[in-house]
């Protein structure tokens, strides 16, 4: 799709049977490309499911039910939240502050704006391929503080956590490689989130002198040569990896309806 990141697959029906050499070729082309598309599929909840499944269990954590399909728990809807709640618009990964961050996420264009709404996505294979050898030798072994927020009590909600009052919700910190290889490929990505707010610190090193460090790899990994901007429409699949792509939904479409129906893989509290 660019030269970078983001692979196109045709020739397939996700809505039919798919045989394991289907399936393969779908997980070779994600793994290697961090973004897999595939347009025109207008998917049920059944075929999302199946399609997911080739990735592993989804995962929805329990206070976002209030978001879930009805009759799929495993599916969130995720409509325009509007500009000022929207929480993807920021290059970002999913879930890193959980003990076992997701993998795989699988989402589908339902209703698409006539304009706007357009997904970025960041190849972090590559971020990681141009650094220096004096950088990638400092990151080899080394984890990086991730940081994100709960509600306290066991309860559905609608949006994310962090639009709960601060009384309402807890802080979670978890610590995870910053490079670390993709089993999949045996290739090294960075895995990265916002400085200072979801990615705080480097092990061994305090906040103050780590961001500079944390935000010169961010900035470094979503240079315009390294993101395909992928502009919806209906019936699209997209996929793509946690493990080696960042990806900042970009909210320019005002009070216009956009609905994705979004599976997440392989993610744990």
């Amino acid at each position: 799709m660019t030269g970078s990141v983001g692979v196109a697959l045709t020739g397939i029906d996700l809505r039919g049977p798919i045989s394991e050499a289907a399936a393969q070729t779908i997980r070779d082309a994600l793994f290697q490309h961090c973004v897999l598309i595939i347009r025109g599929q207008m998917l049920e909840p059944d075929h999302h499911l199946r399609l997911a499944g080739l990735f592993g269990e989804p995962f929805l954590p329990y206070y976002y039910a209030a978001n879930a399909l009805d009759g799929y728990p495993e599916i969130a809807v995720v409509p325009n939240f509007g500009k000022a709640k929207a929480p993807a618009e920021a290059w970002h990964t999913d879930w890193s502050h959980m003990s076992t961050p997701p993998t795989v996420s699988i989402a589908v264009g339902h209703v698409i704006p006539d304009y706007g709404g357009d997904t970025m996505f960041s190849n972090q294979y590559a971020a990681y391929d141009r650094l220096s050898d004096g950088m990638k030798a400092l990151l080899s072994g080394r984890r990086a503080t991730f940081v994100g927020s709960r509600p306290v009590k066991p309860q559905k909600m609608a949006g994310t956590a962090d639009t709960l009052p601060a009384s309402a919700r807890e802080t979670v910190i978890n610590h995870h490689p910053i490079a670390r290889e993709h089993p999949g490929t045996n290739r090294t990505a960075l895995y990265l989130n916002r400085p200072g707010g979801a990615m705080v610190a480097l092990e061994g090193f305090t906040e103050h002198e780590s961001l500079p460090i944390l935000q010169f790899l961010y900035d470094q990994s979503v240079t315009p040569d390294n993101v395909y901007r992928h502009q919806w429409q209906p019936g699209d699949v997209v996929c793509w990896d946690n493990r080696c792509a960042m990806h900042y939904g970009v909210h320019d479409y005002g009070d216009m309806e956009r609905t994705l129906h979004r599976i997440t893989v392989g993610g744990a509290e």
